[in-house]
């Protein structure tokens, strides 16, 4: 099984370039040619949130069309750029919600032998992650259900400190959630968000952060570093289980690196919709 993880596609629906610097419809579309051209392609991909840039509708809608035509399953979750109201309404598919925990779009999806549960970390018009009643009622009790099966749990924020500065904000709810999973060892948490690939252990647990498939956070470990990025290369996690045996790969798609930058998050919002 090999579950493909991809992050932060920070994707515009106007034609405009992210953050005033990135094309990220042509980042998409060099991801796609990429995933097309693979001699082992994913039983599964997921998109760890922040799919478009500023929850634009017409953002959901490009990801779509060009996510169909791989004809590999995807699921989806959202991000502080994101709506959830939108995501719903273009990528429904891709977002199977259990209806309990609206409108937080949280969903099992389950395999023989390994669970992926998606967990949704956002609220409306904030930057960072925050982990609500209802979410940890529904976790818990989702985690009851085959505390024996290896799970991938699939969130956007991380909710460990990763020394990048501003970007270590408080995670709304951090020690109810830290109760959580130092309860679950069969757990391996995934991120989003970071913009970079960073590997920890957190509550006894291994946590792994995706590299964006745009642009990457510039390594500043100072109190001010986390707010510029630069071009590096794109990339995406590889989550292989074969014999019992989880591995995590951190991977690059290849394009022409520049390493231009180190510019500012700047022109994008954390949008307020209907799902406030």
């Amino acid at each position: 099984m090999r579950i493909l993880q991809l992050s932060d596609t920070h994707l515009r629906g106007d034609n405009k370039l992210s953050f005033r610097v990135v094309d990220t419809k042509r980042c998409l579309d060099a991801t796609v040619a990429y995933l097309k051209a693979m001699a082992q392609k994913p039983n599964i991909i997921v998109l760890s949130g922040d799919l478009a840039d500023s929850g634009d509708l017409n953002a959901y809608h490009l990801l779509f069309e060009a996510f169909s035509a791989l004809n590999i399953p995807v699921y989806a979750l959202p991000g502080n750029h994101d709506r959830r109201d939108r995501m719903q309404t273009v990528l429904q598919d891709w977002c199977p919600s259990d209806p309990k925990v609206a409108p937080h779009i949280c969903y099992t999806v389950e395999k023989d032998d390994l669970r992926l549960i998606v967990l949704d970390s956002m609220h409306p018009g904030s930057h960072s992650g925050h982990f609500f009643p209802a979410v940890e009622s529904w976790l818990v009790d989702e985690l009851g259900k085959r505390p024996d099966v290896q799970t991938l749990l699939f969130m956007h924020h991380p909710p460990f400190s990763t020394g990048l500065g501003v970007m270590d904000e408080p995670f709304e709810n951090q020690l109810r959630f830290a109760d959580v999973v130092a309860a679950n060892p069969q757990v391996r948490l995934c991120f989003g968000h970071m913009h970079r690939p960073i590997i920890t252990q957190w509550q006894g647990r291994l946590c792994v952060t995706a590299p964006s498939a745009a642009m990457q956070i510039d390594l500043d470990l100072s109190p001010e570093g986390g707010d510029t990025f630069r071009m590096e290369a794109p990339g995406y996690l590889l989550h292989h289980w074969e014999k019992q045996t989880l591995n995590t790969h951190v991977c690059q798609i290849p394009t022409d690196v520049t390493f231009a930058g180190p510019y500012p998050f700047a022109g994008s919002v954390n949008p307020v919709g209907p799902s406030a």
